[in-house]
């Protein structure tokens, strides 16, 4: 009887570590970037900036600002684009009540291009920036933006993906349609859901069963009056 038990033991723990070092192996989005901690004292959640270190020079010097101004760090100076010489300072600024963003300047020129919200940023050197953060967000969101006439621009999304496996707070009424039609579930307090992804005030769930409705939510909520679970503005 212990043999068999030890032999699935076995079998089981070999699947395991098969299955880890699969996980491991997995190529990552960005693959060959190094990256650069942002300090825990500058942001309300972990951050970092990853870049290519071919482009790339890290600086990661405090930066001088006026007397209670929020506090500011520069992080690298490096070129957005492989293909264009033009480079950039990338600053972080913890903002006035934990609005943590990068700031993104022209080094030539000192022109400021605009900032992004966010507690990491990605710069492979494609000529685009990829963003997450928290922080005054509903749900953690990733976001891409590019330089397009000297402008800072966003490139738009159809939807914003949550893919967070999360529990219901409060009574959930699933709906066919975000302005109405047929109810797809009625998800009582307490019940497992995916929230699979938010159109502005709607998310759309998937239940225990996989089916898929939208629900409206309040945007207005915070960690302790959350609908959903992990669903809330981390803001003030």
């Amino acid at each position: 009887m212990y043999p068999r038990r030890l032999a699935i033991f076995a079998v089981s723990f070999t699947l395991l570590t098969l299955i880890s070092a699969r996980a491991e192996e997995a190529p990552s989005s960005f693959p060959g970037l190094k990256s650069l901690a942002v300090p825990e004292d500058l942001t309300p959640f972990p951050g970092k900036l990853s870049y290519d270190p071919a482009l790339t020079k890290v600086l990661d010097e405090k930066m001088a600002v006026e007397e209670g101004a929020p506090d500011a760090r520069r992080l690298v100076s490096t070129r957005i684009d492989r293909e264009n010489e033009t480079r950039y300072f990338i600053d972080f600024d913890s903002g006035p009540s934990a609005d943590p963003s990068f700031v993104i300047t022209d080094e030539k020129t000192g022109a400021v291009l605009g900032s992004i919200g966010g507690e990491s940023l990605i710069i492979p050197g494609n000529g685009f920036i990829y963003v997450s953060g928290r922080a005054n967000r509903l749900h953690q969101e990733q976001a891409k933006y590019t330089i397009r006439d000297g402008k800072l621009v966003e490139i738009e999304q159809p939807f914003s993906y949550v893919g967070l496996k999360s529990k219901a707070k409060v009574p959930l009424k699933l709906l066919a349609k975000k302005d109405g039609g047929d109810v797809i579930a009625n998800i009582p307090v307490g019940d497992a859901v995916e929230v699979i992804l938010r159109d502005g005030e709607h998310l759309l769930i998937r239940t225990n069963f996989g089916l898929l409705g939208w629900w409206k939510m309040n945007t207005n909520v915070m960690a302790d009056n959350a609908e959903i679970e992990g669903i809330y503005f981390a803001g003030d």
